[in-house]
């Protein structure tokens, strides 16, 4: 499973659509003497350049196709550790560009492009931070949120796409929104479809009852917890999965919380080594029931609901049904709190 960060810097985007247009201007760091152009976020290779006078500098080009952002530094900056280039949409708008501040005036996609790239910029410093994927998430997700009508969300929705909730992919992924049949955004229409009415994870169905063997090799039905009046995460995960461990406090956290007013979760490891699943759940304490037939990605966990990866969840009301599913960080929270007050 790729991580934020390394997607960050990997993506490109890509699409057989009309050129734009770009006119960029703008102030250079002290010093400077070329300004450098990229294509997205991915830094190392730049795809043009244009000098600078006497500290200011003008670039107009017609990028290619598909290419609705791309990143802008100069030479002073790339030889900082600190310092951070600004981003921009190519979206036909006058753009201003202050390299030295890291301000961008233009457009308001433009605006809000550079703000939520300079706050990632600075979480990938703090990555070692619990939380700060999450923050990522959080970023990248309010600046698609206030920017539906741009191209803007070509940016980020393919990064976070499998961390939204199939509300905010219903929301982004109107048919008429002008980037919704991109390629770039494949990815997240297979996953709202997927999730809203082609799948056995759909909101609005009906759990699928299976059996599983605890830890002490008792056999348990998903149905002894499931449709009994109480509301029920299903938890996939498996002790080698490093962004289960790390969203597991947050779960335990949850369970805690809410257990005493309806919540019940069930563990489905994907393991395939007892002795690290139990060590696991042990260490992250983790108190609910746990199920696992040790098959790892052939688990009948992951064949009963289409699990391709992981972490995931579903969240089912008291008939048993699904009401959302992949609720992470926040999002789990958020959305105990409006059912569980």
């Amino acid at each position: 499973m790729k991580t934020i960060i390394t997607a960050l810097f990997a993506m490109a985007v890509t699409a057989a659509v009309a050129q734009t247009k770009v006119s960029l201007s703008g102030t250079a760091s002290e010093g400077a003497k070329t300004v450098y152009f990229y294509d997205g976020f991915d830094t190392r290779f730049p795809t043009d350049s244009v000098g600078v006078n006497d500290g200011r500098w003008h670039y107009e080009s017609a990028l290619p196709a598909g290419q609705y952002f791309l990143t802008v530094g100069d030479d002073c900056l790339r030889a900082s550790a600190d310092g951070v280039p600004a981003a921009v949409m190519a979206d036909g708008v006058a753009t201003t560009v202050d390299l030295a501040g890291g301000v961008v005036n233009g457009s308001k996609a433009s605006v809000a492009l550079n703000d939520a790239f300079r706050t990632l910029m600075q979480l990938v410093k703090e990555q070692k931070t619990p939380d700060g994927e999450e923050k990522m998430v959080v970023t990248m997700r309010n600046a698609v949120m206030d920017n539906l009508d741009s191209m803007l969300p070509v940016a980020f929705v393919p990064l976070i796409a499998d961390a939204l909730s199939v509300a905010d992919l219903q929301t982004i992924l109107r048919p008429t929104a002008p980037y919704y049949g991109l390629p770039t955004m494949a990815s997240a229409r297979e996953r709202l479809d997927l999730l809203s009415g082609n799948s056995v994870r759909s909101i609005g169905k009906t759990f699928t009852d299976m059996a599983m063997a605890d830890a002490e090799g008792v056999e348990h039905r998903l149905s002894e917890w499931c449709g009994k009046g109480r509301y029920v995460l299903i938890d996939f995960w498996t002790s080698w999965c490093g962004p289960c461990r790390a969203e597991m406090p947050n779960v335990v956290a949850c369970y805690e919380k809410y257990h005493d007013r309806g919540l019940d979760v069930i563990g489905i490891s994907f393991d395939q080594n007892k002795d690290a699943w139990l060590k696991a759940v042990k260490s992250l304490n983790m108190p609910w029931v746990h199920l696992s037939d040790l098959k790892g990605w052939k688990s009948l966990g992951a064949q009963t609901y289409a699990i391709r990866s992981i972490p995931a969840n579903i969240l089912l009301d008291g008939e048993g049904k699904i009401i959302d599913v992949d609720l992470r960080g926040a999002m789990l929270g958020a959305r105990l709190a409006q059912l569980l007050p």
